[in-house]
């Protein structure tokens, strides 16, 4: 491959990425969570069989079955409405496996029960940062790992206040 071909490569990756990323879980999940299973199963299409989440907060899911069954009950459990928004990525790639770092906006309408304790209906924000891992699979690239890093999960009545950066969830 040329160095040409190379550079074009790698700029197909990082849209690819990208795009995993923008549809397949913040559109997807924001579906899910209103109801849509279709958009649940794309989603879930595109987690490695060896998947791993952990979400701050949470007990860690390892493998896809425990990692769907966190975005089919746990989050559409917690959320009646929202809206994720991620910027600001650091995309590494080597070869077939990447990783990357994207900062989260979530604006979110929360369900009773909760971890928050948030009465049912009341709004809140959610943000912090997603350490994530990627692998390719037949040209597609998948999540092998999903770390939320959440630094702020709070109502709208207090935003921010008190929020400090979380490092590590264990």
């Amino acid at each position: 491959m040329s160095s040409l071909e190379k550079r074009i490569q790698h700029l197909e990756d990082l849209e690819a990425i990208r795009r995993l990323k923008h549809y397949y879980y913040c559109l997807c999940v924001d579906a899910s969570v209103a109801g849509d299973l279709d958009k649940r199963e794309e989603t879930l299409s595109r987690f490695s069989d060896d998947i791993i989440a952990d979400f701050t907060g949470f007990p860690v899911a390892e493998g896809k079955a425990a990692v769907a069954a966190f975005y089919a009950q746990g989050v559409p459990g917690m959320l009646s409405w929202c809206q994720h928004r991620v910027m600001n990525e650091v995309i590494d790639i080597d070869g077939d496996s990447a990783k990357a770092v994207w900062y989260i906006d979530c604006p979110a309408t929360f369900r009773e029960g909760n971890p928050l304790s948030i009465a049912a209906g009341g709004t809140g924000f959610i943000g912090g940062r997603y350490e994530e891992e990627y692998v390719r699979e037949n040209g597609l690239w998948k999540w092998t790992k999903i770390t939320a890093l959440l630094d702020v999960m709070q109502p709208f009545d207090s935003n921010w206040q008190g929020a400090e950066r979380v490092n590590k969830n264990r």
